[in-house]
């Protein structure tokens, strides 16, 4: 079945491929394990949808790599001494794929579109008052300026808009939708444009001559962005053999992540050159203390002191791993000494844990998933050392959609669960904690996680927010409701001929500055 997959994968890159003979001068080849989902800002939280869409769109603001906000499409963002009224003043000369000029009108429609609930945009709870931001109106003053209303102050509603999961809140023209509202264009203002969208085969973007940059130095997705090729394709290839097999075809130019494994086995093979850096996502294993067995701190804390996190890099990650144990990534410049702090590997100490806390033997499951393969082997691992430890630990393998219903759901004991980048570090605990009668994915429910989430996002930006973190963290080691093994790390595989490309804290492929010579 495999071998059929594999072989399916590859005629399917090939026809893609050949797709557009002899249209552009160079072609930067990429690729993506699932189609996008759509063409809105923020449709899917997915790599493969952020991947193409942040290459179409920008916002207002944009994250840096170390998670602080830039101005992107603003020039200049000024707010009120209450903090209630936000204006942001667009740089000149900016235009739309369409050729259309950006103003303020564009702006206005686009967060009308997010924040109508018709729109069932995924990111509207972020600002309509579900969760800690509510905008009462965004109101035009002249063609570049745009302000937007507060009910209440919020530190971190640039930090919001900025967020990549919902590709920065990008702007788009109105040309975008249909007549019925339906989004069937992608209409930003990015260095690329939509070429071609091919369901089920490829993405292909073409170089946008009207593109204006930024003149700072690019960081994380924000600052100056250049298309520095013709094209990029973005290909489906579901299989990760598949891709392998392009890469050192030479059907491929960019790989963006390698399974640790085949990393190293690519080490050295001529054309070809390895690349990996930490990146703001991390590599958990969530703990639900709402379970029976699992209710008694002790007996968490005892799951993490049965752990060996630094071998499990080495050996999941194949050296390539980077160390963490907090819900502040290391990449992330609120990672410091407090940070650092973790239970220790302690089988003996795990022992009296598990006696302190009245464990008797109860099966406590695994729960992972059959299609990415450093899950699995992860369960199996942690398995290993905890009936080494002594538990009755068992493996569940689903599928990965399977997996997801679960997580929704809180349906599990332990769960390995791989979490996405954001760069600002707040998101990641909010992830995470919620009171014991919200949401079932909330798996961090202690009151005063709750309160010191609340003053954390109550912090104005930069050093202000240090002691909340440092707070939180240790709180997460006395409550014990997850753990990070390890900093989740990207192993990208690129053809010797690509010049520029980086991985980064985003993880999301960035093609902007990037050449290639044939």
């Amino acid at each position: 079945m495999k071998a059929f997959v594999r072989t399916a994968a590859l005629g399917l890159l090939g026809t893609a491929l050949a797709a557009a003979p002899g249209q552009a001068q160079t072609v930067l080849r990429g690729m993506i394990s699932s189609d996008i989902r759509g063409l809105m800002p923020g449709v899917s939280p997915d790599v493969a949808t952020g991947a193409v869409l942040q290459h179409l769109y920008e916002g207002l603001v944009a994250w840096r790599s170390d998670g602080s906000v830039a101005p992107m499409l603003a020039e200049r963002i000024a707010t009120s001494d209450d903090g209630r009224t936000v204006t942001f003043m667009l740089r000149e000369g900016l235009r739309f794929h369409n050729g259309a000029p950006v103003t303020s009108a564009e702006v206005a429609w686009t967060w009308k579109q997010y924040l109508d609930p018709k729109t069932a945009w995924p990111c509207r709870t972020n600002f309509d008052g579900s969760r800690q931001i509510k905008i009462t109106g965004v109101e035009t003053a002249g063609p570049l300026s745009v302000t937007f209303r507060l009910a209440e102050p919020s530190p971190v509603f640039l930090s919001m808009m900025a967020r990549s999961d919902c590709d920065s809140s990008g702007i788009a023209h109105p040309d975008s939708i249909d007549a019925e509202g339906r989004w069937t264009r992608a209409i930003g203002t990015g260095p690329f444009r939509l070429e071609e969208w091919r369901r089920g085969q490829f993405v292909q973007l073409a170089r946008f001559d009207g593109y204006a940059p930024r003149n700072e130095p690019a960081n994380g997705l924000a600052g100056g962005k250049r298309a520095l090729v013709d094209r990029v394709r973005f290909t489906l290839v579901p299989d990760p053999s598949a891709a392998r097999v392009a890469l050192q075809a030479g059907n491929l130019d960019v790989v963006q992540e390698l399974e640790p494994t085949v990393a190293k086995e690519l080490e050295g093979v001529p054309g070809l050159r390895i690349l990996h850096a930490p990146t703001a996502g991390l590599n958990t294993i969530l703990i639900r203390g709402t379970d029976p067995v699992l209710a008694d701190a002790q007996v968490r804390q005892a799951i993490i002191a049965a752990t060996d996190t630094a071998g499990m890099r080495d050996g999941l990650y194949q050296g390539f791993g980077a160390p963490g144990g907090s819900l502040v990534p290391t990449t992330s410049r609120y990672y410091g000494d407090v940070q650092k702090e973790e239970i220790a590997y302690d089988p003996a100490h795990a022992a009296q844990l598990l006696r302190r806390g009245g464990y008797r033997g109860q099966p406590i499951t695994i729960t992972t998933n059959s299609q990415f393969g450093l899950m699995k082997d992860t369960a199996i691992l942690l398995q290993a050392q905890l009936q080494a430890a002594g538990m009755n630990a068992q493996v569940e393998t689903l599928e990965f959609g399977a997996q997801l219903q679960r997580y929704t759901r809180g349906d599990y004991q332990l769960m390995i669960w791989n979490i996405t980048p954001y760069l600002d570090p707040v998101f990641t605990f909010d992830r995470f904690i919620g009171p014991a009668d919200g949401p079932a994915d909330k798996v961090w429910r202690n009151p005063a996680a709750n309160v010191g989430l609340a003053h954390l996002a109550a912090a104005p930006e930069g050093e202000a927010r240090q002691p909340d973190f440092d707070a939180l963290h240790r709180l997460f080691l006395r409550d014990a409701p997850l753990f990070v093994w390890a900093n989740r790390e990207t192993i990208s595989g690129v053809r010797s001929n690509v010049q520029g490309f980086e991985p980064w804290p985003g993880l999301k492929p960035r093609f902007w500055n990037v050449a290639i010579s044939r």
